[in-house]
């Protein structure tokens, strides 16, 4: 109701994101915000003083560097050495504004702490572009786990992907699950390694029953296969 009210009401001024804000849109969620400014959800909710992501109103004002990140007073040039008419024209001109940097993809590293989230086979790989993580083949009502110990940051219905879950494991890394079934877990619920969250969904018309899933750092895809054991 709160989204339907800030996307229909019109009112005499409106919100304008400054330097490290985003301005909430109708049907955003913290997760979808975390993963276009490269951030993680619990980085958001603590510099918003967030205590429930349900709550999120369309024109809302976040922000999403961390405090003091976009409105630091820039270094200023160094003076130039050289005669006073240069360096009277190097202080005048303003210094560029700090720009956000993209995210950056760590080295892939295994993770002994995490493990796969269900036993199918892989049919179909990542390649960063149309798939952007992997899909699992199984059966309907086979069992997903948490591939390592987070908070489950979101779960969602998103259209073609089905029940979505999002679980933050800390240092900017965040798996998810798509085409599940059976959730049986809720926003900001601690979970373990090896722990069922939900099951593989049905089907989607006459194709094969399959579990999608990915891995993200800083919003970003990675390939799945470089952190989870050797299978």
């Amino acid at each position: 109701m709160a989204l339907m009210v800030g996307a229909c009401s019109t009112t005499p001024s409106t919100p304008v994101a400054g330097p490290g804000e985003y301005v909430v849109q109708p049907g955003d969620t913290l997760y979808r915000i975390a993963q276009r400014s490269g951030r993680t959800t619990a980085e958001i909710a603590r510099w918003n003083q967030i205590k429930d992501p349900d709550q999120l109103e369309a024109g809302q004002v976040l922000r999403v560097v961390p405090p003091g990140g976009a409105t630091a007073a820039p270094t200023p040039p160094p003076r130039s050495s050289g005669g006073s008419g240069g360096s009277t024209t190097e202080k005048a001109r303003p210094a560029p504004a700090p720009r956000e940097r993209d995210p950056v993809v760590p080295p892939a590293s295994r993770r002994s702490d995490w493990g796969w989230p269900s036993q199918g086979a892989v049919i179909a790989g990542f390649n960063g572009n149309s798939n952007k993580g992997l899909d699992i083949g199984g059966s309907s009502g086979e069992p997903v786990h948490a591939i390592g110990a987070g908070s489950v940051a979101a779960t969602e219905t998103m259209r073609g992907y089905g029940s979505v879950i999002m679980v933050d494991h800390g240092g900017s890394y965040m798996s998810i699950y798509t085409n599940v079934a059976k959730v049986g877990v809720k926003q900001g619920q601690r979970v373990q390694r090896g722990q069922k969250i939900a099951e593989i969904g049905p089907a989607e018309g006459s194709g094969r029953a399959r579990l999608h899933f990915e891995i993200r750092y800083r919003g970003k895809a990675v390939d799945p296969r470089l952190y989870l054991p050797a299978k």
